[in-house]
């Protein structure tokens, strides 16, 4: 059976409703109410004929089609839930849209149908207008000549009176077309302005509505380019610096000051209270400034399944307010039930793990998000949640990520076009597709430009693949929309350090722990703080900053590791094992995989320095024991098997090769970079020189990681000295000369010491003696107080005896 034909013509009236099918939209009373493309088919089809009952499969037919392939069932209750929440219509006592279970819907109420000027338009020709037109057609054949003799008159009249249609109809479009772009502001609000959204005042005791509706509001109001939404992990530094916990329920008095500390423009306060199965969700825009009500809205909800289309409806009136156009509101305006989720409690859940992530609970988290997704299997937005925890170095569980984040992808139908942007661009930055990355955000950014979070990203692209300078000028722009970002501070403290520019980089350090004193002790960033001060000449400085963190159970480790390296810089390699062994012995306690590794390595770099060998290679076995247990396999992997390699354990380092290289994605620049590192350190330890340079040279390119490239430097000077090219391996050793390089206080620190010195008797060889003298005096003054034993301390005073003859 064919589709039934959709009849568009006519103003339909019933009660207080007026629906023009044809592009006029609904409205009741005279005020607009909005309603989505398939529930306005829908509508239309019901009030064509109202008192039958219009079968599914018929609504089916004529809305979707045949060749339409969509979770039919899903999608209609989804267009029938809008449209009773629209009509303000109670399933169980309906006024005006009957459920016949099983069959279909009924339209009760009358429906007039008019031109718009009063004048009665029917669907079908009763039984007058059939008799009607019969006589007309008997009267055509009897006047045929009178008719054909007054042709060429009629056929001008018509042409006139299509002319002039077509001149009303360009008007109307004209209006219509105007009427889309007005822009009916209550606000005093410019485009690009930043409103606040305080959380939902919940009187309903259904814990919940706490963060669902709150979340659900945000992705709402978040379709519109028109205005910014304060993000609201702003929210939580901007409490801190308050002096409060970061986990106060933001009410109306508290979003206040939040708006006058950081400047925002409007502030939008929602509540929802409930009498049975009817709820009232009501909204306000408030000037933050006095505290006066510029606006206020109010939506029914008949039943817990129409919630989220009331609240869709006030964010609509809400963007509209604040200045956007109706029709940059139709560009961009899912539905909420569709493009978050139908079930409440799925997006409590996934609300509540939000939070928890935020709040470094992780594991907490992911099981939330995994319920969010038993009850609803397609919610795109906790399948990418999900993939986002798997990929984060808190799990670093790549495979599932990458599922979940293709899941999400998979089901742009329950996205927004901003979120499903977004996600196709973390999964990108997330998995390492570095110009596909680039792409996606300057896609992004371009529609959404004050985005500080994608902008930090943007940053944290540039400067992780050697484009230090221009992530500098992104960070400046993001700290011009949030100044008091505690991240982005230190994002540029760390492209300032790769820059070689420390005192740059501890006056952003020192800012950012202005602004979050509590972050100076998390882990790398203690560390990088801390070479950062060392590079600044401000060394007493850096021992405080470690001791500090010695202080404290949970980072104490870290601490002990940063202590030793600072012995290691200095060449007191016995001293640096005290503290090695301690932050080993607490690292296996707390059962941390990675930390333990990590000490072990460093261990193997205290044996190396010492010119113990077969207690490196102790060390090093005991660093890639647990490999296929930890989250960076490749990079480690790759790190452990170079220093393999250098300590003539081939064998191990090509079994680390063979077990990184199925794993190593191939998008992953960084990944691609480290396993090259690896089978170009292999290739030139078997004298296959050639290879070696052609694995090595391509990822000192900048774009593949300062780490990976400092490394394929230092590697690639070293093939060269094997094969006897000192003038190569000159000219890549000065890439490293810096006093505190690039392989300074991380896990290659040796490398740098050796370097520094094989630089300056490359340059003794070749006769440049003042260069080896210049090249030397750092490392010897670095090292003045350090073993006396120390093979390569003792072969560098040698040098410079040499060197002063």
């Amino acid at each position: 059976m064919g589709a039934t034909s959709l009849n568009q013509n006519g103003i339909r009236t019933f009660g207080p409703f007026t629906f023009d099918p044809d592009g006029g939209g609904l409205t009741r009373n005279g005020s607009f109410v909005r309603l989505q493309p398939q529930p306005t088919l829908v509508l239309t089809l019901l009030t064509d004929q109202p008192g039958k009952l219009i079968p599914r499969e018929d609504i089916y037919r004529t809305v979707w089609g045949d060749d339409t392939h969509v979770d039919f069932e899903q999608s209609l209750n989804s267009c029938i839930r809008q449209i009773r929440s629209a009509l303000r219509d109670d399933a169980n006592d309906p006024k005006y849209l009957e459920t016949v279970p099983k069959r279909g819907y009924r339209f009760l109420s009358p429906v007039e149908i008019s031109n718009g000027n009063g004048l009665r338009l029917d669907t079908e020709a009763g039984p007058a207008e059939q008799s009607s037109e019969h006589a007309t057609g008997q009267r055509e054949g009897a006047d045929e000549v009178t008719v054909q003799g007054h042709r060429p008159a009629i056929e001008h009249r018509t042409r006139v009176l299509l002319a002039a249609l077509a001149v009303v109809l360009a008007l109307l479009a004209v209006s219509v077309g105007g009427w889309l772009k007005v822009r009916r502001r209550v606000f005093p609000l410019r485009a690009r302005s930043t409103v606040l959204i305080a959380d939902f005042e919940n009187r309903t005791g259904d814990p919940r509505f706490d963060d669902a509706l709150l979340t659900a509001f945000t992705v709402s109001v978040a379709q519109s380019r028109y205005v910014n939404i304060f993000p609201q992990s702003r929210v939580e530094s901007v409490l801190k610096r308050m002096g409060k916990s970061g986990n106060e329920r933001t009410t109306v008095p508290l979003a206040r000051e939040i708006c006058a500390r950081e400047n925002i423009r409007g502030l939008i306060a929602s509540s929802i209270t409930r009498s049975g199965q009817q709820f009232e969700l009501t909204t306000e825009l408030i000037d933050p400034g006095t505290g006066a009500i510029v606006r206020s809205y109010e939506e029914r909800a008949y039943g817990e399944d129409h919630i989220l289309d009331a609240l869709d409806l006030i964010a609509g009136k809400v963007r509209a307010d604040l200045g956007e156009s109706l029709g940059e509101i139709r560009q961009a305006d899912r539905p909420l039930p569709q493009v978050t989720t139908s079930s409440l409690t799925a997006l409590g859940e996934y609300a509540e793990g939000s939070s928890l992530w935020a709040n470094t609970k992780h594991d907490d988290a992911v099981i939330l998000y995994k319920a969010a997704i038993e009850l609803d299997p397609d919610f795109a937005m906790a399948h990418a949640a999900l993939g986002r925890a798997y990929v984060s170095p808190a799990y670093n569980e790549v495979e599932l990520g990458r599922k979940e984040y293709e899941k999400a992808i998979s089901i742009p139908s329950r996205l927004t076009e901003r979120e499903r942007m977004l996600i196709e661009t973390r999964k990108a930055l997330d998995l390492g597709y570095v110009e596909e990355s680039e792409r996606l955000l300057r896609s992004y950014l371009a529609t959404y430009p004050d985005d500080w979070a994608m902008l930090r990203d943007y940053a944290y692209l540039l400067r992780q693949h050697g484009r230090q300078a221009e992530a500098i000028e992104q960070h400046k722009r993001i700290l011009a929309l949030a100044p008091d970002d505690f991240h982005t501070w230190i994002e540029m403290a760390t492209a300032y350090s790769t820059l070689g520019n420390f005192s740059a980089a501890v006056q952003a350090y020192d800012h950012a722990f202005q602004l979050e004193p509590d972050r100076i002790d998390i882990g790398n960033i203690n560390r990088e703080y801390g070479a950062a001060l060392i590079g600044n000449g401000q060394e007493q400085k850096a021992i405080a900053v470690f001791s500090a963190s010695l202080e404290k159970p949970n980072r104490r480790a870290g601490a002990l590791r940063s202590l030793a390296l600072l012995d290691l810089y200095h060449g007191r390699y016995n001293e640096a094992q005290r503290p090695l062994q301690e932050a080993l012995r607490l690292d296996e306690n707390d059962h941390q995989v990675f930390g333990v590794a990590r000490t072990h390595f460093f261990l193997a770099v205290v044996a190396e320095g010492m010119d113990d060998n077969p207690a490196r290679l102790q060390q090093l076995d005991a660093a890639a024991a647990d490999l296929k247990n930890m989250g960076p396999k490749v990079t480690w992997g790759s790190i452990v098997g170079q220093e393999y390699v250098r300590a003539g354990a081939l064998a191990k380092a090509e079994k680390l090769a063979r077990f990184i290289a199925p794993l190593t994605d191939a998008h992953d620049v960084e990944q691609q970079g480290y396993l090259h590192l690896l089978q170009g350190a292999i290739a030139a330890e078997r004298r296959e020189t050639g290879k070696g340079v052609a694995e090595l040279l391509p990822i000192t390119d900048p774009i593949y990681g300062p780490s990976v490239s400092a490394l394929a430097t230092e590697t690639l000077a070293h093939v060269y000295q094997q094969s006897g090219n000192v003038d190569q391996a000159i000219i890549w050793y000065e890439k490293l000369a810096s006093p505190l390089g690039q392989l300074a206080f991380w896990e290659p620190q040796q490398r740098w010491a050796s370097a520094r010195y094989q630089l300056a008797a490359d340059y003794q060889e070749q006769g440049h003696t003042e260069k080896a003298q210049q090249t030397l005096a750092p490392l010897l003054d670095l090292w003045k107080d350090g073993d006396p034993n120390l093979p390569l301390r003792r072969a560098a005073l040698q040098l410079r005896a040499q060197t002063s003859q």
